[in-house]
């Protein structure tokens, strides 16, 4: 009786928890299936539901990038952008790659390689190599030279609505370095 009444507890204590947020819409192109569920995680959720209840600011900024961006591109470029839009909507919105702080080949080499280690992880090594190449091409070209202060305005404007809509996870992220 004891163990159903503290699991009660703990179902009422989770529901009160703050609201994830509304995906952003992505391209139909970009539905995919929910990955299987990580060991740590409750049994049933995915990585998609784990993004959502995790929130950063990236979330907050557009799934997409505009078309005249993306036709400065090269074709192979552009074709890692057309693999991030599907592939890392498997776990969450393109919108937490797209508007990452991150903005360097070696930390983004880094972040593809542990996704696609993520359990339930539908991706080759090729198609995440071309996805690296899309988002170290991206940042260099969005987020550093003629762009550099438009990105960071950008960047200033995700980080200040998600403080005050998730402000407890606002001060999660800013404790732990990871705004």
């Amino acid at each position: 009786m004891k163990i159903i009444l503290l699991a009660a507890l703990a179902l009422v204590a989770c529901s009160k928890s703050e609201p994830a947020p509304a995906p952003v819409e992505a391209p139909k192109a970009a539905a995919a299936p929910a990955a299987a569920p990580e060991a740590a995680a409750p049994a049933g959720q995915s990585e998609k539901e784990k993004a959502l209840a995790n929130p950063y600011p990236n979330d907050l900024g557009p799934a997409t990038l505009p078309e005249e961006t993306l036709a400065a591109y090269p074709a192979d470029v552009r074709k890692g952008y057309d693999l991030l839009v599907v592939k890392c909507a498997q776990c969450h919105t393109p919108s937490r790659p797209l508007n990452s702080r991150f903005d360097d080949a070696d930390t983004w080499n880094r972040y593809v390689k542990r996704m696609m280690n993520k359990p339930g992880c539908v991706m080759t090594k090729a198609e995440a190599k071309v996805i690296w190449q899309f988002l170290s091409a991206d940042s260099a070209k969005r987020k550093h030279g003629a762009g550099e202060a438009a990105w960071k305005a950008h960047r200033e404007r995700l980080v200040a609505d998600f403080k005050v809509k998730f402000p407890k996870r606002y001060e999660e992220l800013k404790a732990a370095d990871d705004l």
